[in-house]
């Protein structure tokens, strides 16, 4: 894997982690509109990353 592939899945795995887990902490306070708010431009976010990432090249 090259350093740019891991770089890239790195922020999608972060990006998505802090998402889910600000919108996790906002459901578990009740905050339903909030968790929405919070957990769908995350995941938004990390699908245009996931994009980003260079397919494995075989050989």
């Amino acid at each position: 894997m090259t350093r740019f592939r891991i770089m890239l899945w790195t922020a999608f795995a972060g990006v998505l982690a802090l998402g889910l887990g600000a919108g996790g902490m906002s459901l578990a306070s009740g905050m339903v509109d909030q968790a929405i708010a919070f957990t769908w431009p995350s995941a938004g976010a990390a699908l245009a990353i996931a994009l980003l990432i260079p397919a494995a090249r075989r050989e």
